[in-house]
């Protein structure tokens, strides 16, 4: 059974990894020792804060799980409003055993989790690749046209567009009326 504070206990030593879409290379990784519950979200104080439109504050959590008559694992269980999908399924809870690659909704972050980190430095390191650079600014055009069609389809955005017309006309009467 492992034991959250056993630090030999290496059932408890795991990473967690942002990938960079593109490429998947690590962008960003987090190291945990004998911790039995990984909070991860948009919220500042999530154990992997992700800054991102699709991740809820508190989108995922990977628990430590012991049930009796099953081997233990981690489970990734979702919170958010997005949900979370592992190879292309939607999960509500998902036993892990392995390294495990998921993303946080349809649209947001992939995240890789691994059980079988080595021991290390806990805190969170920045990883940097000079191709990531040239790769940063690369649109992803249907993604792109989706949410510009979102947008102008909205109501909002609708009566934005019909007050501007409206503003414009009544500036222009204005003006011939003081000409």
């Amino acid at each position: 059974m492992a034991d959250p504070r056993n630090t030999n206990d290496k059932s408890l030593h795991v990473a967690v990894q942002l990938l960079d879409s593109a490429l998947g290379r690590p962008m960003r990784s987090w190291q945990f020792d004998s911790k039995p519950v990984i909070s991860i979200g948009r919220a500042g104080d999530r154990d992997v804060q992700v800054d991102d439109p699709y991740v809820s504050r508190t989108h995922a959590e990977l628990r430590w799980n012991e049930r009796p008559g099953c081997e233990p694992s981690w489970l990734l269980v979702s919170l958010g409003r997005y949900g979370v999908t592992v190879e292309g399924h939607s999960i509500t809870e998902l036993p892990i055993t392995k390294e495990t690659t998921f993303r946080l909704g349809p649209e947001g972050p992939t995240l890789r989790f691994d059980p079988a980190a080595a021991r290390s430095d806990n805190r969170m390191t920045m990883m940097f690749d000079s191709t990531l650079v040239q790769n940063a600014y690369e649109l992803d055009r249907q993604k792109l046209e989706r949410d510009v069609g979102e947008i102008e389809g909205a109501g909002y955005f609708k009566e934005l567009q019909r007050r501007a017309k409206e503003l414009r006309r009544n500036r222009s009467t204005e003006e011939e009326t003081k000409a």
